[in-house]
């Protein structure tokens, strides 16, 4: 195979995914909430919010087709994700409790099989998780599974009731008798004081519970008393997102909200109790947007153009939303895509706009809070370079100092989201940053497609009186009819000469308050001899691939926009017309030659809300295009010894 690398990048199909039972198409519907391609097989899974999961035919890779008739009814259930180990036949299909604080499941399924007629799914038994299990993942050779239990809080009858994250993994899930852990963290990685003193984030500690429950203006509103009183430090640490190391022995989960990776060792011998398994958690770090900092700056300021600057004293929690674990010459890169996220549990919403927590004269806004004066000198210096004053703030441990209940101290101005992708090296006692693409993303974009600036299209795009609005509470209701009433927040033309939701072009710069570009997933693979990193914004629409080949320096090679219609298109008219992109892409899955549906290798993107899935190929220097039938089990990858997915790649 080539070493030279890709020379483009290419969408080669697209198939609008139902998001009923093998029927239903709508924008907004989360038909395309997570996927797993089949190699062996040519189909593609989707998990739909609505309760099903929903079968793509890639046979034929420029015309994928659905399968209607293979569709799988879980109506009612949370569906969280699906995935797949192809040679052992078997699917597997999360999902969380009615109650989201409730212990989840997985289901397993016999994976749909060709032949002279096609076999469709066959349930086979179902394993009990710890609550929310958010994403799902097989080790490399399907001998394990892990699921990364989330437990998000939810607000029940009036009270807060805040499980804790925890990490489900299961042996011998092929047979009648699997083996079960649920690796709890508990008080395991530090109390909240020995966490934030780690750097690790934390959206509501024990203090500032008491703090919003007791002294706040808004303390009438809340009770957090059966949370105070059943607290430990995990009902912060909400597993997002995980990846196995290649030789199976760790599990790298994912804490979005709190800023950190936690590294569970997995045992190859007996799983007796929770000793056997080891905890080491590592915060992510802050970016620094100020001159001091690495970056090239940070656009805060929302006035329809690109305005990078650097801002004294503002900082961001990187924040990863999606982990991929590659290991190159013997060991484990965590690549992460920094998109940012936050808490809310009733009327307590931890992303505050700086105005509603910094007065202009730098005082506190919030009752019984004090600004320190370090705080006061920045916030100064970002009004004067014309920083947003609703740029958003976490309320949490990052920014403000709790130890005084009755008297928290803002210490600091702290934002949400990393703003681009980072590459952490396992340096075996501790994660150490090897990269950051800085302010690379924010430029690029600005650079390609101006009009997609931190632009934005998600569900509340959707049109009044379609699918979604049709299916919703009043509140929801409420808010699409604002995003459609140009009046409000919609546009005199939606792109057919009518009144309703914006196009992108007519929200640039919407994000930039907040958290800017957002890489949501990512995903990496081979292609033309090079290693490759591929990452999406989660609103925006833009697609960055990144050749990490040499992972201390990668080097970007292509942006591409997902949906370019939706440059003077809304959302809803662009999907009505089958011109709509990938919007809001969940699920990237990366495939090598011999992996891929067409024989060459490429990308799926998998949009939540356009209920679209798109492959896209690499286009390899035409002397040395690999072809299906050639081998990746050796491919000149400059002198490193690269192992990813349970391949090895030799130089």
């Amino acid at each position: 195979a080539s070493s030279a690398g890709p020379v483009d990048f290419k969408m080669k199909s697209r198939v609008f995914v139902p998001y009923g039972n093998g029927d239903g198409y709508a924008f907004g519907m989360g038909a395309v909430e997570k996927s797993a391609y089949d190699d062996l097989q040519k189909y593609t899974y989707s998990v739909s919010e609505q309760g099903y999961v929903n079968v793509v035919d890639w046979s034929d890779s420029s015309k994928p087709t659905v399968q209607k008739s293979l569709a799988i009814n879980l109506e009612g259930f949370k569906l969280t994700d699906v995935n797949i180990c192809p040679g052992k036949k078997l699917l597997f299909v999360a999902h969380g409790a009615k109650d989201t604080v409730s212990n989840g499941r997985v289901r397993i399924y016999s994976s749909v099989q060709r032949g002279t007629t096609v076999k469709a799914t066959t349930f086979l038994r179902e394993i009990e998780t710890g609550p929310l299990p958010d994403m799902i993942s097989p080790n490399n050779d399907c001998t394990m599974l892990a699921a990364a239990c989330e437990a998000e809080g939810a607000v029940i009858n009036g009270e807060l009731i805040d499980p804790e994250g925890s990490v489900t993994l299961v042996r011998k899930f092929d047979t009648d008798t699997p083996e079960v852990m649920h690796v709890k963290f508990g008080s395991r990685l530090g109390t909240d004081e020995e966490l934030i003193a780690k750097g690790v984030h934390l959206p509501l500690p024990l203090k500032a519970m008491v703090y919003w429950d007791e002294y706040s203006s808004i303390a009438d509103k809340l009770n957090f008393t059966k949370a105070r009183a059943s607290y430990s430090p995990a009902m912060n640490l909400e597993p997002e997102y995980l990846g196995w190391s290649y030789d199976s022995s760790k599990v790298y989960v994912n804490l979005q909200e709190s800023n950190a990776i936690v590294t569970v060792t997995v045992p190859s011998g007996a799983w007796a109790s929770q000793s056997d398994f080891t905890l080491r958690i590592d915060a992510l770090g802050l970016k620094d947007w100020s001159s001091a900092g690495p970056t090239q700056g940070i656009d805060l300021i929302k006035d329809n153009t690109c305005a990078l600057k650097h801002f004294p004293g503002f900082s961001t929690l990187r924040q990863a939303d999606t982990l991929q674990v590659v290991n190159i010459d013997n060991v484990d890169y965590i690549l992460a895509a920094c998109e940012g996220d936050d808490k809310e549990y009733g009327d307590y919403v931890e992303k505050f706009k700086f105005s509603k927590l910094v007065k202009a004269d730098g005082n506190a806004t919030q009752k019984g809070m004090t600004v320190s004066t370090e705080v006061q000198a920045h916030a100064t210096s970002q009004k004067d370079l014309g920083a947003d004053p609703s740029r958003r703030v976490t309320v949490g441990s990052a920014t403000i100092d709790y130890s005084n209940p009755a008297a928290p101290k803002i210490k600091a101005i702290v934002g949400f989201g990393g703003r681009g992708i980072a590459i952490f090296k396992d340096a075996g006692d501790k994660l150490e940053l090897t990269w950051d693409s800085n302010s690379e993303l924010e430029m690029k974009v600005c650079e390609y497609f101006p009009w997609a600036h931190n632009s934005i299209q998600d569900e509340e795009f959707a049109p009044v009186n379609g699918s979604l609005y049709n299916s919703s509470d009043d509140g929801l209701k409420q808010v699409l009819r604002d995003m459609n009433d140009p009046a409000k927040d919609g546009c005199a033309d939606a792109g057919d000469g009518k009144p309703g939701a914006c196009p992108l072009n007519m929200t640039i710069d919407s994000r930039s308050p907040t958290d800017g570009p957002a890489p949501e997933s990512m995903a990496a693979g081979v292609a033309c001899g090079r290693l490759l990193l591929v990452t999406a914004t989660e609103k925006s629409g833009v697609a960055f691939v990144y050749d990490i080949t040499t992972v201390t320096k990668p080097k970007l090679l292509f942006v591409k926009h997902l949906t370019p219609i939706s440059k003077n298109k809304s959302a809803g008219v662009a999907y009505a017309t089958r011109e709509l992109g990938d919007i809001d892409t969940e699920g990237v899955i990366f495939v090598d030659v011999a992996h891929s549906p067409s024989g060459r290798a490429g990308v799926f993107f998998g949009g939540t809300w356009s209920g679209t899935m798109s492959f896209w190929e690499f286009e390899c220097p035409q002397a040395a295009q690999p072809v299906a039938s050639s081998s990746t089990s050796n491919i000149v990858c400059k002198t490193s010894l690269v192992m990813l997915a349970g391949m090895l790649f030799l130089a």
